[in-house]
């Protein structure tokens, strides 16, 4: 028993170390993209240790959504259906799909649910995993069974390369700003490369 209870608390202390790593990441690959105090919609927030970074670094206001509840933070946070973005119209300068549209069985609602929320002039941020070419395409896979196995997060998906992801943002709605190549996920050579893409609304 003392053994399995070890092993436990070796594995949380992995996921709090993975995640607010993870965090510090994403930061450093959208803060460039944020206004100082602007308004943000965290999508698939996990942790929540994110929109924690983005409030105490740049006072933003930032409200965390998930499908389930793994908030390990004080910020605001709600559980909604995978679909529906339970905030107003127009309410939201930023939204953040943060590896997020892969694990939806259907994209298309949350990109129309960003195009709502988004005030005139607002950001849709959406961070993938490559899948460029089949090293990138093994490096993704094998990245998501690591971190099903160290913070139980689920490792299904459908990946798209960087074209067909421009292509479903265009028939989608939007312009894209800008792709971003990130590197390694973390800067570790066998994790995935993300690149990152800064859209706003097209129509």
């Amino acid at each position: 028993m003392r053994f399995g209870q070890a092993i436990t608390a070796k594995l949380q202390r992995e996921s709090v170390r993975v995640e607010k790593a993870r965090a510090e990441f994403n930061f450093r690959s959208i803060q460039a993209q944020l206004p100082q105090g602007c308004k943000v919609l965290d999508v698939g927030a996990w942790s929540c240790y994110l929109g924690q970074l983005l409030r105490d670094r740049m006072g933003c206001e930032v409200l965390s959504l998930d499908v389930v509840n793994a908030n390990k933070t004080d910020m605001p946070f709600q559980v909604f259906d995978g679909q529906a973005l339970p905030v107003d119209s127009r309410s939201y300068d930023v939204v953040l799909f943060l590896y997020v549209l892969h694990h939806a069985a259907d994209d298309q609602p949350l990109l129309d649910e960003a195009s709502r929320v988004l005030r005139d002039g607002g950001c849709l941020l959406i961070a993938e995993d490559s899948v460029d070419g089949l090293w990138d395409r093994a490096l993704t896979v094998g990245f998501h069974l690591y971190l099903w196995l160290a913070t139980g997060m689920a490792c299904d998906g459908k990946f798209r390369t960087t074209d067909r992801w421009r292509k479903r943002f265009h028939v989608a709605g939007f312009e894209i700003r800008e792709t971003i190549l990130l590197g390694h996920h973390l800067g570790r050579l066998m994790w995935p490369n993300n690149v990152l893409f800064v859209l706003k609304k097209d129509r």
